[in-house]
C-alpha cells in the first residue's frame, strides 16, 4: 500500500446516521472508502467501482432552497470531501435484526433477497425515493431502482416488495433523521480545501472546494495544474479504475449561482452544478422543454443523475455524451467565465476535435443557454444501447423539425453522437428537408445521405457498419413518425 506520511487537512462538518462529524478526510478518497477504511461501516457493498451496480448506494439529505432533499448517490463515485454540510445516511442505520425498517421488512416477507450483496443499494434506492415521495407510482419505482443490480433474486420479489410500501404510504426517515433536518441549515463553517503533502492511495493531492466564483478563480491561481469538477462522475472512475492521479480537484458544487435554473427572455439557462435530476424535476424544464425531460430519463440511472451534471457531460467532450446531440439541434450555447471576462459561443462550435474543446486555461462552462423552443416544434431523441438504462449508447441523435401552416418544412436540425469524433450537426438535413413536406421526402434516399456524413468507429458497443445502420433507421423512424403526424 506504501506509507502514510505528513497529512495536512481542514475538516469537513457532516453528519453521519444521526451524529455530527467533524473529520479530517483525505482529498480523492470516494464515500465509500471513507466510511469502509475510516468508520469501518461495511455494510454498503461495493462491485463495479464505477457506478453501474448500485451496491454502494447510500443516501445524502441536505438542505436545499429551504427545504431537505434526500437522493440515493453511488458513494464509490461521491467525493468524501463533498459531504460537508450534508446528512449521510447508510444501511446500518436502518433498523437492526429485531426491529427491523419498513423497507428491509418488506424485502424480507417477498423473499427478495438471496446472497443479500446487492440488498443495502436496494433498500437505500427505495429510502431516497419513499422520503421524497411517500406512494410512487410503478414506473417511479423502477426509475428509481433501474441503477441497481440482482444476479440471484430476480426484479420480480424486489418490485413486489416496492410496490407494497408505495401502496402504504410509508415515511421512510427515522424520527432520529428528522429531528436534526433543521440543524443541516445551521453548518456556517466553511472549508477553503482539503490538502495532504503525500498519500500512495488517494491520488488527487488538494482537494478545493470554493464557496464563491471568485473564490474559485483565486484557487486555481494558486494551484494551476487542479481539475474542475462539477458531479465527479466520469473522474472518480478515472480515480477508481484507471487509478489517474490528479494534483488537485477543484469543486464547483459549493457554489450557489452555478446551480440555478431560471427562464429568462432569452431562454432557459441552466447552471453547472445542476444535476440531471434538478434539470428533470424543474417545473420550467417539464412546461417549456418537455424533450429534456424525456432525455434525461434515458441517461444513466438514478444515482447518477442525483450527482452529474449537463454540463459536466458537455465538458468531458466524449463523441457519445448522451445529452449533446438534443442540445445540438436546440441551438444551445455555453457561457464560459474566467477570472475578469465571459464569453458565449454555440454549443457546435465548442467541440473542436477528439475530446479537446473551446474552452481556454482558466475558463469553466458557467451556464448553459438553450433558446425559446416554438410550442409546435416537432423534436424527438434516440439511443440505442445495449440496455435501456445505465448505458452508454451505441448511436444517440435527436431531431427538430418545425413546419409552416401548409405543412412545409421551415427548419430542420439533426445531430449524432457516436457517429464521429464530437457530437455534430448533419449537414445533409437542412438543404434535403427544408421547403418540402415530410410525405415528400425519399427517406431512404435521405437516411443513406445523413448516414454517408458520418465516420464511426468499431469498438465494443458496434461496428462502424452497425452504427451507419443505426444512423440510417433513425431518421427513417423521426421522418415517419413525422409524416404520420401531418397527414
Amino acid at each position: 500500500m506504501g506509507g502514510l506520511v505528513d497529512y495536512t487537512f481542514t475538516k469537513i462538518d457532516f453528519w453521519l446516521n444521526g451524529t455530527r462529524i467533524q473529520d479530517e478526510i483525505p482529498p480523492g478518497q470516494s464515500t465509500f472508502d471513507y466510511l469502509h477504511r475510516k468508520l469501518q461501516l461495511h455494510g454498503t457493498k461495493c462491485s463495479c467501482n464505477e457506478g453501474d451496480c448500485g451496491a454502494c448506494t447510500v443516501a445524502i439529505g441536505s438542505a436545499r432552497e429551504g427545504a431537505i432533499v434526500y437522493e440515493a448517490v453511488n458513494s464509490c463515485l461521491f467525493p468524501a470531501a463533498r459531504l460537508h454540510r450534508k446528512h449521510l445516511i447508510t444501511i446500518e442505520s436502518l433498523g437492526t435484526p429485531d426491529a427491523l425498517h419498513p423497507i428491509q421488512e418488506a424485502m424480507l416477507n417477498h423473499h427478495a433477497t438471496q446472497c443479500g450483496y446487492c440488498s443495502p443499494g436496494f433498500v437505500m434506492s427505495a429510502f431516497a425515493l419513499l422520503a421524497m415521495k411517500p406512494k410512487p407510482s410503478r414506473d417511479e419505482f423502477l426509475a428509481a431502482l433501474e441503477g441497481n443490480l440482482c444476479r440471484c433474486t430476480g426484479y420480480d420479489s424486489i418490485l413486489k416488495a416496492m410496490l407494497e410500501l408505495g401502496a402504504k404510504g410509508i415515511d421512510p426517515v427515522p424520527a432520529w433523521a428528522r429531528k436534526i433536518e433543521p440543524e443541516l441549515f445551521s453548518i456556517k463553517t466553511e472549508p477553503q480545501y482539503l490538502q495532504q503533502k503525500s498519500d500512495a492511495i488517494y491520488p488527487a493531492c488538494k482537494y478545493l472546494l470554493p464557496q464563491s466564483l471568485e473564490q474559485l478563480f483565486a484557487f486555481w491561481s494558486d494551484h494551476p495544474a487542479a481539475v474542475p469538477i462539477c458531479g465527479g462522475t466520469d473522474i472518480m472512475v478515472q480515480v477508481n479504475i484507471s487509478r489517474r492521479k490528479f494534483p488537485a480537484l477543484l469543486d464547483l458544487t459549493q457554489i450557489p449561482e452555478l446551480r440555478s435554473i431560471k427562464l429568462q427572455r432569452d431562454g432557459l439557462h441552466i447552471g453547472a452544478t445542476a444535476t440531471y435530476s434538478d434539470v428533470y424535476n424543474s417545473g420550467i424544464v417539464k412546461t417549456d422543454y418537455p424533450c429534456f425531460a424525456s432525455l434525461i430519463r434515458l441517461i444513466a440511472s438514478e444515482q447518477i443523475r442525483n450527482s452529474g451534471s449537463i454540463v459536466g457531460n458537455i465538458a468531458n467532450a466524449s463523441p457519445i455524451g448522451d445529452s449533446l446531440p438534443l442540445l445540438l439541434v436546440l441551438e444551445a450555447s455555453l457561457v464560459l467565465q474566467s477570472t475578469d471576462s465571459q464569453r458565449t459561443i454555440p454549443l457546435k462550435d465548442f467541440f473542436l476535435s477528439y475530446r479537446k474543446t473551446a474552452l481556454q486555461p482558466f475558463e469553466i462552462i458557467r451556464e448553459i443557454i438553450i433558446p425559446p423552443l416554438p410550442i409546435d416544434a416537432f423534436v424527438r431523441i434516440s439511443k440505442a444501447a445495449k440496455r435501456k438504462s445505465v448505458d452508454i449508447s451505441t448511436i444517440a441523435s435527436a431531431i427538430r423539425i418545425e413546419l409552416d401552416s401548409a405543412g412545409q418544412i421551415t427548419k430542420s436540425l439533426l445531430a449524432y453522437g457516436g457517429a464521429a469524433a464530437v457530437p455534430m450537426l448533419s449537414f445533409s438535413a437542412p438543404s434535403d428537408m427544408t421547403g418540402k413536406r415530410p410525405s415528400d421526402i425519399d427517406f431512404p434516399k435521405l437516411a443513406s445521405q445523413i448516414a454517408a456524413e458520418f465516420t464511426p468507429i468499431s469498438d465494443v458497443r458496434g461496428s462502424a457498419d452497425y452504427r451507419k445502420q443505426l444512423i440510417a433507421n433513425q431518421v427513417i423512424g423521426y421522418l415517419t413518425e413525422l409524416s404520420g403526424r401531418n397527414k
